[in-house]
């Protein structure tokens, strides 16, 4: 017998069937008995697609109407909303004015560019009058700040007294 070292066309191709040999088989007999029941499958949707774009071929005489009421709403919410933002600019305009009086109205009672404790103002100031409650807030007792004005301190941790140990 020969040799041959060019396997032939032939055993090219039956060489990567043979290894799956089983594979191939088994699937050929799922899809011959699951054949019929896809077959039935695609037939149904495919009925039930004519009919609904049969139905929808129906309403085309109602789209332009569909879309004239859709365009009306859109029409109607963009006044809606052209109104609202009219309402809010002006709403914003008169609170900038309001503010602007109140920093106008402000402005006028203070001598502004004064300096502090000229004696060329002949008016007194008015935080003159809030000087006898704070003397009177100072006497005041409170438990918790104690008998002197230092903060707490924690004791020290030394087993020893007064400090160290040693």
């Amino acid at each position: 017998m020969e040799h041959v070292d060019n396997p032939s066309y032939f055993q090219t191709i039956w060489a990567p069937i043979a290894s799956v040999g089983w594979y191939i088989i088994g699937l050929g007999i799922i899809a011959f008995y699951t054949f019929p029941h896809i077959q039935e499958k695609f037939k149904s949707w495919k009925v039930a697609r004519n009919q609904r774009d049969a139905a929808l071929g129906k309403k085309t005489d109602e789209l332009p109407q569909l879309s004239a009421n859709v365009e009306l709403a859109r029409q109607k919410m963009q006044e809606a909303y052209n109104k609202s933002c009219t309402l809010a600019q002006i709403k914003e305009e008169e609170e900038k004015e309001k503010k602007r009086q109140k920093v106008l109205k402000l402005l006028e009672n203070k001598n502004v560019g004064t300096r502090l404790g000229s004696t060329t103002n002949d008016e007194t100031p008015s935080t003159s009058t809030n000087t006898g409650t704070k003397s009177k807030l100072k006497s005041e007792y409170n438990p918790l700040m104690g008998d002197s004005t230092r903060g707490y301190r924690p004791p020290k941790r030394s087993c020893c007294k007064k400090g160290g140990c040693g």
